[in-house]
């Protein structure tokens, strides 16, 4: 049986937050024009999304109306009135990331080719079906992939149902990914094998300890796969 990986989307093979870090950046700067500081409006958004995203999820569309919502809650909290045009405004700053481009990172296309003659490959990214259906049109990368699965989030439950989905045996199952809360802890949990590839621009809501980092593989970059499942055919993990 070939190897299995399964492998995330966003900031594994393309970039992805560094456009959300510079429309909040953005949203900052018009914030600290309006007299604000500029500090207290990141963490505002910040605490906007992590209240947001359990209810209405992952959606670009729900990041614009976080920032909407963020200045609104900064005049609140200065009890200073919500001016005419600053919403409109802001809703135009995270409209940007709304079909951004699509930028792979280094090795992601030709280590994907090399690696589909030796492995069963498996996109897993979590957000809007559309979006990210989307995003991996635009990134040409689709015909690579044995199966496609787009989720609300990534946990343990969702990897043992692609386990069990595809008749994949864990020793011979790995998740690959940049999110230690999202790829590497539910492998973990899950009992397959998990590679990480840090990506210097992680969102932080995507931070969290490796539940067992002796039981991590940690690759500088997304190439180095390509040398690590060579003959992957008769590979079997330690």
């Amino acid at each position: 049986m070939k190897p299995t990986l399964i492998i995330d989307a966003d900031d594994t093979l393309w970039e992805n937050n560094i456009y959300y870090e510079q429309c909040i950046a953005a949203f900052a700067e018009l914030m600290g024009a309006q007299g604000f500081v500029q500090e207290e409006a990141e963490r505002t958004v910040e605490t906007v999304e992590r209240e947001r995203i359990p209810q209405v999820g992952y959606a670009p569309e729900e990041f614009a109306r976080s920032l909407v919502i963020s200045y609104q809650r900064l005049c609140e909290s200065h009890d200073r009135p919500i001016e005419d045009e600053v919403p409109d405004r802001v809703w135009e700053i995270g409209q940007a990331v709304i079909e951004y481009p699509i930028v792979l990172l280094d090795g992601v296309a030709e280590t994907l080719a090399r690696l589909s003659g030796h492995c069963r490959l498996l996109l897993l990214t979590k957000g809007d079906r559309e979006v990210q259906e989307s995003k991996l049109a635009r990134s040409g990368l689709g015909h690579l992939f044995d199966g496609v699965h787009v989720v609300p989030e990534k946990d343990a439950e969702v990897i043992r149902s692609l386990l069990a989905r595809y008749g994949l045996q864990p020793e011979q199952t790995w998740m690959v990914g940049n999110s230690p809360r999202s790829d590497i802890n539910p492998a973990l949990e899950a009992g397959i094998g998990a590679i990480y590839v840090p990506h210097p621009n992680t969102w932080k809501m995507e931070h969290e300890e490796i539940a067992e980092p002796e039981r991590v593989i940690v690759l500088k970059g997304f190439g180095e796969l390509a040398a690590l499942f060579a003959g992957a055919e008769r590979r079997q993990k330690v």
